[in-house]
């Protein structure tokens, strides 16, 4: 099962969804590209005690 965060790309400004998928991970890293722009983002995942997810999305000079 797959949950979509609204986030906003760290580039364009552009409004996207992410998925995430539950592998049992409570944080979890790694790089996407923008399907707006196709500038690689560096996410960042966590997920608190109730299994809500958030992200932060990076661009790669930050």
């Amino acid at each position: 099962m797959s949950d979509y965060l609204p986030l906003t790309c760290p580039y364009c400004g552009e409004p996207v969804e992410l998925a995430v998928e539950d592998t049992g991970w409570s944080r979890q890293s790694f790089v996407q590209d923008c399907p707006v722009c196709c500038q690689p983002w560096q996410v960042e995942l966590t997920r608190d005690a109730y299994g809500d997810w958030s992200a932060t999305l990076r661009t790669d000079s930050e």
